[in-house]
């Protein structure tokens, strides 16, 4: 193919989604959808592509490779079956849903209709995130001990108001949602998780989920971890923040907003990052190369069951251990 079609489903943050398409070189986007008529219509004018509030419409345009599915979270899978139904490659903003049986239902019709499924967590594509992949899996931190992600931000009231935090379209609040992206880079430096023990609540908002949570981790290593998650964090402060830090026997790394501020590795391996540069520009070469996306569904799901297992954890006041058994309570 000349170039590999996109249509943008969702234009809250799914507009500037769709404005990084317009922009690569080997994407086309033809067309956004959404179902507020005005901002279908205003993000559709600005980018020159036609709009439609019902998202179907471009399900039989030989034009659409991919569908970028950028709704409340809890619809991820809802619009991801009917498009991966209809021969449509599907990337999902993340996490890839909202609860683990979603997630499944997901996977396994694009599985079934043989189409590439992908998430977009963008901080794997971030070349300082990349390079400490690249000294994990050199051994240049030595073995694992220690890794911690920390996530320190604000939301307002008014930014829970609708469907943020609730458990069926968000699927939990500050965990999966914001401090999600450096769950998932937590578990990608440290691989797999065994057992979770959590705590979370709601310390300043009106909502059904949780605006802070604290998680220990024991990783199937012998590693142990930490995150930290809390949308309540003052505003206008200038201080809010995200960071992972991971430590070995021979090496550390310290990476505050996507930037590493400490670094010290056992031998220092010269990096130089020439991948694709976001989640759009992975799928365009997956289509093309017939690889698999950097996350793809299974590998997507792996964030979302331990901020589920937290929760569990919490309500439950036991440690939880991996795999979850879906089903096991109403937030899985």
């Amino acid at each position: 193919m000349d170039k590999v079609g996109f249509v943008v489903v969702g234009l809250g943050m799914g507009s500037a989604r769709a404005q990084q398409i317009a922009q690569i070189p080997d994407a086309k986007l033809v067309g956004v959808a959404d179902l507020n008529a005005e901002r279908a219509k205003s993000v559709g004018e600005k980018l020159g592509v036609p709009y439609v509030t019902d998202y179907r419409q471009f399900l039989t345009n030989k034009d659409v490779h991919v569908v970028m599915v950028m709704t409340p979270s809890g619809l991820h899978a809802e619009v991801g079956v009917e498009a991966a139904r209809a021969g449509k490659h599907v990337l999902t903003t993340k996490p890839i849903e909202s609860s683990l049986a979603r997630a499944d239902w997901l996977i396994d019709e694009c599985r079934k209709a043989g189409v590439i499924l992908a998430c977009d967590f963008e901080s794997r594509f971030v070349p300082d995130n990349v390079r400490i992949k690249r000294a994990i899996e050199t051994g240049e931190f030595g073995r694992l001990l220690l890794g911690e992600a920390r996530l320190k931000w604000f939301r307002s009231q008014q930014y829970y108001d609708g469907w943020h935090g609730t458990w069926r379209y968000d699927g939990g609040g500050s965990l999966i949602n914001q401090t999600v992206h450096w769950i998932d880079l937590l578990q990608w430096y440290m691989g797999p998780v065994e057992r979770v023990l959590a705590k979370v609540a709601v310390l300043n908002h009106k909502i059904e989920t949780e605006d802070t949570g604290l998680a220990i981790l024991e990783f199937r290593s012998g590693a142990l971890g930490t995150i930290l998650g809390t949308t309540t964090y003052p505003p206008n402060s200038g201080a809010e923040y995200t960071t992972i830090e991971i430590h070995g026997d021979r090496g550390l790394v310290v990476c505050r907003d996507a930037k590493i501020q400490a670094w010290k590795a056992d031998p220092d391996t010269p990096f130089e990052y020439k991948g694709p540069k976001n989640s759009m520009e992975d799928m365009i070469e997956a289509i093309r190369q017939g690889r698999p996306p950097m996350v793809d569904g299974p590998e997507a799901k792996k964030s979302l069951e331990i901020v589920k297992a937290a929760y569990h954890s919490s309500f439950t006041g036991q440690p939880v251990s991996l795999p979850l058994k879906v089903g096991e309570a109403q937030y899985f």
